[in-house]
C-alpha cells in the first residue's frame, strides 16, 4: 500500500505521483487543491492535467445520482384529466418528464437540454452502469461517455420500462459496452464514435436496417445563398454515395487551376455534375475512375454472415450498403474497391490488393491501407493526406521497408523531425512507440482495419 508522503516536505511531484497511486475522490480532488497549478513545471503541469481529468471525471459521475433522484430513474407520463368548458366534456392532457423543466429552470439549461441530461443519467443509472463505473473511476471522460451514451440511445427497445423489448436493450447495452468500453478507456472520444458505430451496427442489425430505411426519406439536396456571388449546396445521401462523389472531385481537383484547394474542389464539383469536364474531350471515352477502399469479409460479401463492412474514410457501414453498391454498377462504370486482407484475429493490415487506383508505389499503398491515420497516438488525420515517413531515418541507415515506414501527418512530421518527438520499436504491423521530449512513452496500436477498435 502506498504510504502518505509529507505533504510539508515533499514535492509537488511526489503530491502528483500519491494522487496517481490513489482512486479519484475528495481526498485526491482536496490534494489537487492545494496546489497552485500555474506555478508547476511543464513536467508537473501534464502530471496535474492527468489527475484532474481523472478526478474531473469522477466529480461529474455524481451528478448521474442526483438527477436520477430528481427526475426518477424512468420516464414518467402523468394524466390529467381536463373538463372543457364549452363542450361540458372531459379529456385527458399526458404531459411527460413534468419534472424536466424544474430541472432546466435550477440549472439554467433550455428543456431540451436538460431532457438529455436527465435520459443520459438513466441510462448510466440503469443498463449503462459499467459505462458510469469507468467514468467514476476516471478511466473515461464525459466526452466519451456522451459518445456511448448517444450510441445506445438508437437500440431498439430504449425507452421501454419493461417487458421483453426492455431486455432486448439492456442485452444490447452490455455487449454495446463490452465492444466500446476497452476502445474508450485508452483511445479519443472520435475513435470511439467510431467504435460505437461498428457495435451498434453488430448488436442491433435489424434495428440499424430499419433506421436506414427511414433515413432515406431525409435525403435532399437544397441550396443556401450567400453574399458576395457564393452559395452553399448541402446534399444528404447514402454515405457510399457521398465518398464515391467525394473521391471523384479530389481525383478531379488535382487538374484544376485554382489558388486553393477548397476552389478546385468546388470547380470540379461544378465540371463533373455540370457536364463541363474537360478532360473527357474524346468521345467514348471512359467515365473518371473513382476508387474506395471497403474492408468487408467474403462470407459477409456472399450473404452468410452480416458483418459490417468498414468503408475507409467514414467508418462502419452496413454490409447491405456495400452489396447494394456493387450490384448496382453499370458494367462501364470505372469505381474500383480494393480488397483488403487482415490477420482474422488481429485485424492488423496484412496484404492490400491492387486494382487500376493511380498510386505511386504499392509499398506507399499498403502504408496507407494498413496505418489508415496518422500513427502519433490519438491523431485522426487520414492517412492517405500524411506523409509516408522512415522512423528511423534513411541516413542513419534507416531501411524502406513496412517495419521502418508509417503515415504521419505534416504536424507530427515536423515534432519528430525538429521537436524532440522520437519513434522506437516501429513494427511491420504498424505498432510503434512514441518517445516524448519530456521522457515519456506513448504506444501506439495499429488500427483493426475491419473497424472493430
Amino acid at each position: 500500500m502506498t504510504s502518505t508522503p509529507d505533504i510539508l516536505s515533499g514535492t509537488v511531484g511526489d503530491l502528483l505521483a500519491f494522487v496517481a497511486s490513489m482512486e479519484p475522490g475528495p481526498f485526491a480532488q482536496s490534494i489537487l487543491l492545494g496546489i497552485d497549478a500555474m506555478t508547476l513545471s511543464p513536467e508537473d503541469a501534464l502530471a496535474y492535467t492527468r489527475e484532474h481529468r481523472r478526478v474531473a471525471s469522477w466529480w461529474a459521475s455524481l451528478e448521474t445520482r442526483a438527477l436520477v433522484a430528481a427526475a426518477s430513474g424512468h420516464r414518467r407520463v402523468e394524466e390529467i384529466l381536463v373538463l372543457d368548458p364549452v363542450s361540458d366534456s372531459e379529456r385527458t392532457v399526458r404531459i411527460a418528464d413534468a419534472v424536466r423543466e424544474e430541472i432546466a429552470a435550477a440549472l439554467r439549461l433550455s428543456p431540451v437540454t436538460a431532457q438529455q441530461r436527465i435520459d443520459t443519467a438513466r441510462l448510466l443509472a440503469g443498463p449503462l452502469r459499467a459505462t458510469h463505473a469507468a467514468l467514476a473511476a476516471g478511466e473515461v471522460s464525459p466526452s466519451h461517455v456522451s459518445v456511448i451514451v448517444e450510441a445506445a440511445a438508437r437500440l431498439d427497445g430504449v425507452w421501454e420500462a419493461d417487458g421483453p423489448n426492455a431486455d432486448t436493450f439492456r442485452e444490447s447495452c452490455a455487449a454495446l459496452e463490452a465492444r466500446v468500453l476497452p476502445v474508450a478507456r485508452r483511445s479519443t472520444p472520435g475513435m470511439t464514435r467510431a467504435a460505437a458505430r461498428r457495435a451498434v451496427l453488430v448488436v442491433d442489425p435489424h434495428g440499424a436496417r430499419r433506421r436506414r430505411q427511414a433515413a432515406r426519406c431525409t435525403r435532399d439536396v437544397r441550396v443556401i445563398d450567400e453574399p458576395d456571388g457564393t452559395a452553399v449546396l448541402l446534399a444528404r445521401m447514402a454515405t457510399v454515395d457521398a465518398h464515391a462523389i467525394l473521391a471523384a472531385v479530389n481525383h478531379h481537383a488535382a487538374q484544376v487551376d485554382a489558388p486553393t484547394v477548397g476552389e478546385a474542389r468546388a470547380q470540379a464539383l461544378a465540371d463533373l455534375v455540370l457536364g463541363r469536364d474537360e478532360t473527357r474531350t474524346e468521345p467514348g471515352q471512359a467515365p473518371l475512375g473513382v476508387h474506395l477502399d471497403v474492408v468487408i469479409d467474403l462470407a459477409t460479401l456472399l450473404r452468410l454472415r452480416e458483418d459490417p463492412a468498414t468503408l475507409h474514410g467514414s467508418g462502419p457501414i452496413a454490409a447491405d450498403e456495400v452489396r447494394d453498391l456493387i450490384a448496382g454498377l453499370p458494367a462501364e462504370a470505372a469505381l474500383t474497391i480494393r480488397r483488403l486482407v487482415a490477420d482474422p484475429i488481429t485485424g492488423h493490415l496484412l496484404d492490400a490488393g491492387r486494382r487500376t487506383y493511380r498510386i505511386p508505389g504499392h509499398l506507399r499503398a499498403f502504408i496507407t491501407a494498413r496505418d489508415h491515420t496518422c500513427r502519433f497516438p490519438g491523431c485522426a488525420r487520414r492517412a492517405d493526406r500524411c506523409q509516408v515517413d522512415h522512423a528511423t531515418p534513411w541516413d542513419d541507415h534507416g531501411t524502406t521497408s513496412p517495419a521502418n515506414l508509417g503515415a504521419l501527418c505534416t504536424r507530427h512530421h515536423q515534432l519528430k523531425t525538429h521537436a524532440g518527438w522520437q519513434i522506437t520499436q516501429s513494427a511491420a504491423d504498424g505498432s510503434c512507440t512514441w518517445h516524448s521530449p519530456m521522457g515519456h512513452t506513448y504506444p501506439h496500436a495499429p488500427p483493426d482495419i475491419r473497424g472493430s477498435g
